[in-house]
């Protein structure tokens, strides 16, 4: 009986030891970082920094965690992210497929997505269906996995304007290819051109919007293989507490931005 006894203490204390240890474990929120995206994402000497790191950092703070940056494209990220590799992206748009895999709280920003390009050798457009017709730019550079509305996913679907779409899976690549003239126009955020052009990047200021795409809130996105429905309503709740005290728009004042209309929200289902 004593050496059951002796027993069953000794697991008794292996088990406090082991829920002690797993207590003691750091709360870390694993973040996707690919390179620049400014003014969302901005690489400095391996140091990561821009809007989004920001917010997600003052969020992470307020539930007593930090933020580490794993560098994956795109869309790698969301396949870490489905299999839980991963726990938060920023930038992702709510659609029905995605709702099985993530939850999303924000909106951290208003995403508007342009067609830009150089419009004194570009023809004009009026709207989308002309790219399916008798507008053809040659060349358009689109973010692999990226999401421009149910419109321009139909459209593409066109063989006019699917000869012109050009898949890339870096963000970063855009610009550049753009500057090259690998392709005469790319789809990407009002605010990323912005950035671009009041810091001076090369070429910067030839480009300009050609056509609103698509415009929708952006979220960040909680991956709910990594994360549980516990930790998913403490990380919305604390970012409704953040917006309502007004530690959210400190931040975005900074970056020269409104969040006025960034009402608080979280899709779980």
């Amino acid at each position: 009986m004593k050496s059951v006894l002796y027993r069953s203490g000794l697991l008794l204390m292996l088990l406090q030891l082991l829920f002690a240890a797993s207590a003691e474990q750091p709360c870390v929120l694993r973040m996707a970082a690919e390179t620049d995206f400014p003014p969302h994402l901005i690489q400095r000497d391996d140091q990561w920094g821009g809007l989004s790191v920001e917010l997600l950092q003052r969020l992470a703070s307020e539930v007593n965690c930090q933020v580490s940056f794993i560098n994956s494209p795109w869309l790698r990220s969301l396949q870490q992210s489905e299999s839980g590799d991963l726990d938060v992206l920023s930038h992702l748009s709510v659609s029905p497929q995605r709702k099985n895999h993530f939850a999303f709280i924000g909106p951290h920003h208003i995403e508007a997505i342009y067609l830009i390009g150089d419009p004194t050798v570009l023809p004009a457009l009026d709207n989308l269906q002309q790219l399916t017709q008798d507008k053809d730019l040659g060349a358009i550079a689109s973010l692999h996995g990226a999401y421009y509305g149910e419109e321009f996913s139909r459209l593409s679907q066109h063989p006019v304007l699917a000869r012109q779409l050009v898949s890339i899976s870096s963000i970063q690549d855009k610009l550049a290819l753009l500057r090259a003239g690998r392709v005469n126009a790319i789809l990407e955020d009002l605010s990323v051109l912005h950035y671009w052009q009041q810091h001076s990047y090369p070429m910067a200021e030839k480009y300009q919007p050609l056509l609103l795409v698509y415009e929708s809130p952006v979220y960040f996105g909680l991956s709910k293989a990594a994360l549980s429905a516990q930790q998913i309503q403490q990380l919305a709740d604390a970012w409704q507490k953040l917006y309502q005290s007004g530690e959210l728009a400190k931040i975005y004042h900074k970056y020269h931005l409104d969040p006025a209309r960034l009402i608080p929200q979280t899709v779980t289902d």
